[in-house]
């Protein structure tokens, strides 16, 4: 259930982060399924299969085991390593040209180099470092296309997606500068089972390679014929038991070991031979790769008797186990990992990865689009049940304020309603409390001075009266009560607030026995002491034209008459509607702010 499910994860994956790389020698299959996740390099999967212990040897008993493999991670793409016998790897040396005269001097030199032949030859070249000024050299390899095709058919690929096609010393090249990139000069020397491949790295790029059909298997062959024994129980013994020194010696297979490693040294000078003076065998580090190095004593028998002083191939995390070296460096190729690859994928299949790629890539980019449409759409519906949410919970809000509102309405007008019923009591009261003050301060004024009252009226009885002494007079006997063409009193004093100028206060007339400057002088200081009391808003002589005539012609002294109008100041008591505004102590129209109650303003006049 569990690698059913990663194999379907597996396949929405890229298909250049994963690949799978091939090695097939004539003896063994080695599949290695790597991925590249932001350029860490991760070996999910190694599979060995020997061919000659499972009876795989015709082609479609060899499509079995990759097949299976295959599906089982996924269907990734593949890449494929060729034998280093079926392509040629050569370093050429040119003079200094543009880039489309180097390429068309490397084909003619890859038809030279390819013999005369009608089948198409697939070549690739990368630039190495060259030691002769004015000149350039190139690292060229080159194979035929007939050739790749048939190893494709043999594995079965054919329908499927080639996406790489390398050699064996490219492969190695590219895996050892990753194993070990501190190294940039060495030799490698990869022991396989049918023949053994060597690289010379300089500058950490392959600039020699080839070849010779000794191997491992050569070995297990010497042994069984020297034992008489069968291919199996050597191999066995060749495995487990050192039979290049000590009592299990083997002569044969010292003198066979002797011959391979004087090959191996001629293969080599081939290469540093013409370079004498210029490049040495030993500033070069001996690399072994292969698990045919594995036999027991077998690098130690070279180190000692032959004079090669082989290195270990690095291990490590990150790493292949032995013998996974040229899939591994195959996969790396592939994946884009490392600088400028030699490639021998032919021109056809080349063009259809291409395709594969661009279609998948696409593929990619459509199912991205949809992700992000689905979570904008998703973003954008979370954001308006977000944004409806909260409008339906201000709309609560909103509701509740309304009946908490409507009900704080009910509540005031049921509270004005109440004050209004209690409002002209208040009213009155308040205006028998300013009259009564009024009148205690009029009776002050009146101290040491020589002048008297002959009248005081409210305003509204004072400018209702119709010019006779009938309402007003203070000397008028009693009698019963003056009947109003309004009706009560209070009804006819609303009536007459119309139009007459009368305001909350009251009208004091008076007579002042002195000359004319004293007289000015006494009632200018009865003014401004009157004034000065927050009881009154105004405080004024009434002018001729509003005067009236109630006081008792007795008592007045015509010359030294006088009328003060004294305004109340404004009482919260008093109706909105016909609220005065209260003027400064200068007779201006400044409004004062309304008068507390008497209780609260009972201070005795000075």
């Amino acid at each position: 259930m569990g690698a059913s499910s990663k194999s379907r994860t597996e396949r929405w994956q890229p298909p250049v982060r994963r690949v799978l790389a091939v090695d097939a020698g004539s003896s063994r299959l080695r599949l290695a399924l790597v991925r590249s996740s932001f350029g860490r390099v991760d070996i999910l999967r190694t599979e060995v299969f020997d061919l000659h212990e499972e009876g795989l040897v015709a082609t479609e008993e060899l499509r079995s085991p990759l097949q299976a493999v295959r599906d089982d991670c996924g269907q990734p793409p593949v890449a494929l390593a060729l034998a280093q016998h079926l392509s040629l790897s050569q370093t050429l040396e040119l003079p200094q040209a543009p880039e489309s005269e180097i390429r068309k001097l490397i084909e003619d030199e890859t038809v030279k180099l390819g013999g005369v032949s009608d089948t198409a030859i697939v070549h690739d070249f990368v630039a190495v470092d060259s030691p002769t000024p004015g000149r350039r050299q190139y690292w060229v390899t080159l194979c035929k296309e007939e050739d790749i095709e048939e190893r494709v058919r043999q594995l079965g690929l054919e329908q499927d997606d080639v996406c790489e096609v390398t050699t064996t010393a490219n492969a190695l090249a590219l895996a050892y500068r990753a194993a070990a990139p501190e190294v940039s000069r060495a030799v490698l020397v990869h022991l396989g089972a049918q023949s053994t491949v060597v690289v010379v790295l300089s500058g950490a790029q392959a600039v020699f390679a080839t070849s010779f059909p000794v191997g491992g298997d050569s070995f297990t062959r010497a042994i069984a014929k020297a034992r008489r024994c069968s291919l199996e129980e050597a191999e066995t013994l060749r495995r487990r038991a050192d039979l290049l020194s000590g009592e299990d010696a083997e002569p044969a297979l010292i003198e066979l070991v002797n011959g391979w490693a004087g090959e191996l040294r001629r293969q080599i000078n081939d290469y540093f031979t013409p370079r004498q003076g210029r490049e040495d065998l030993r500033a070069f580090t001996m690399v072994a790769s292969g698990t045919a190095f594995s036999q027991p004593g077998l690098l130690n028998f070279l180190d000692v008797q032959t004079g090669l002083a082989f290195r270990p191939w690095p291990t490590g995390a990150g790493l292949p186990p032995p013998g996974f070296e040229i899939a591994h460096g195959t996969a790396l190729q592939a994946l884009g990992l490392v600088g400028r690859p030699v490639s021998l994928l032919p021109p056809a299949r080349r063009q259809a990865w291409h395709r594969r790629l661009t279609t998948q890539n696409l593929e990619l980019a459509s199912v991205t689009l949809l992700l992000l449409c689905f979570f904008a759409l998703a973003f954008g519906v979370w954001h308006k049940l977000s944004v409806l949410d909260r409008n339906e919970m201000l709309l609560t809000k909103a509701q509740a304020a309304l009946e908490s509102l409507q009900a704080n309405q009910v509540l005031t007008g049921d509270l004005q309603t109440e004050y209004e019923r209690l409002r002209p009591l208040l009213e009155r009261q308040q205006n028998t409390a300013d009259t009564l003050e009024t009148l205690s301060l009029l009776q002050q004024s009146r101290s040491n001075r020589t002048f008297w009252y002959v009248l005081m009226a409210d305003q509204q009885s004072y400018f209702s009266a119709a010019g006779t002494n009938r309402l007003g007079r203070t000397n008028l006997p009693a009698g019963p009560t003056p009947r109003f063409p309004f009706g009560d009193l209070d009804s006819f004093l609303a009536a007459a607030a119309d139009f007459s100028p009368a305001k909350p206060g009251l009208i004091a007339e008076l007579c002042v026995p002195e000359d004319a400057e004293s007289s000015r002088r006494l009632l200018s200081q009865i003014v401004n002491d009157l004034k000065e009391r927050p009881l009154f808003s105004r405080v004024d002589l009434l002018s001729d034209d509003l005067r009236r005539s109630l006081a008792d012609p007795k008592v007045i002294l015509p010359e030294r008459h006088f009328a003060l109008a004294l305004d109340f100041a404004a009482t919260e008591f008093q109706p909105p509607a016909t609220a005065r505004r209260g003027r400064s102590a200068d007779g201006g129209g400044v409004v004062r702010p309304p008068r507390r109650p008497p209780a609260e303003d009972s201070e005795s006049p000075p």
